[in-house]
């Protein structure tokens, strides 16, 4: 019986390897990310919702570009400045260098945005990169699950930022990466769905286009604290089908703050945090990774 289940075992490594070898090309129509930005600063703090989708086809230079837009933004607080509706600029892939170039709006020229041939060790360059010192660098690639197929995913040293073949950064898609710097904005994407079918982190969770005819609460959260922002303490309540197994709380630049195993709701005592924006982590049992974004308040 060991050994069978230790060829399963083996099978699956090699299944999920065999995978990631296969190019996942980046979407270049129906498609959508929906984001949460959250920033805390000396006037407040920021709690923004917002899609980022293809609308359309444009020629620039002789060049065929796929023009990208956020319909609407829903704002929970907005006490720091926040993100702007409307045309984001427009992107171009080069399949077969596995390379995505990006188009800002009123620029006119492209700028390289995601390379996904890196390597562990290599530095991150092009318009997403770290313009603090030292630079982003690969600290290891793995593959990730997206829909019903592994696919790369480039790990970067802070604010849990990953960048996934066919998806993009984790960190609000083309927002300039804040290195290791602290009390940086937050971005993240909180899922993406292509051809009607959500594929990211969770095939079940509701991504439709944020649109104003949308509420804050109809926004999907399989992961619920109370309160947010937390004075002190806050509860972490899940869906029982998540079968999360442990929580970390980190701070942005990724130091572990409290750890806890559970099976069940969660408490968490934040009496000697300084106030600002932290991470809650949740780990499942099928090794799926879900973050979400805790405000803390003193």
């Amino acid at each position: 019986m060991k050994n069978l289940i230790f060829f399963v075992a083996i099978l699956t490594a090699l299944s999920a390897n065999s995978q990631t070898n296969v190019y996942h090309p980046f979407p270049d129509s129906s498609a959508i990310w929906n984001i949460h930005y959250c920033y805390a600063c000396m006037g407040g703090w920021s709690d923004e919702y917002y899609s980022v989708t293809i609308s359309g086809d444009t020629i620039v230079g002789g060049l065929s570009y796929h023009k990208l837009i956020t319909p609407y933004i829903q704002s929970v607080a907005s006490g720091c400045g926040g993100m702007s509706a409307g045309y984001l600029g427009a992107i171009r892939q080069d399949a077969a260098q596995r390379k995505v170039f990006y188009l800002p709006p009123s620029a006119g020229s492209e700028q390289l945005l995601y390379d996904f041939n890196l390597a562990a060790g290599d530095t991150v360059k092009g318009y997403t990169e770290s313009q603090a010192y030292p630079r982003d660098v690969v600290q290891s690639v793995d593959s990730v699950l997206v829909g019903n197929s592994y696919r790369k995913r480039w790990n970067l040293p802070c604010y849990d930022i990953h960048i996934i073949e066919g998806i993009g950064s984790t960190y609000g898609l083309f927002q300039f990466s804040p290195g290791c710097i602290t009390d940086a904005p937050d971005f993240a994407i909180n899922c993406f769905k292509q051809n009607g079918q959500t594929l990211y982190p969770d095939p079940t969770a509701n991504c439709g286009l944020i649109t104003s005819v949308n509420s804050p609460a109809g926004i999907d959260r399989k992961i619920r604290i109370s309160p947010n922002p937390s004075h002190g303490s806050f509860t972490v309540e899940f869906e029982p089908g998540m079968k999360i197994t442990a929580f970390r709380l980190t701070d942005l630049p990724g130091r572990v703050i409290l750890s806890q195993q559970t099976l069940g709701q969660v408490l968490f005592n934040v009496h000697n945090l300084h106030s600002g924006i932290y991470l809650l982590t949740a780990s499942g049992k099928d090794g799926r990774i879900t973050a979400t974004r805790v405000v803390v308040s003193q």
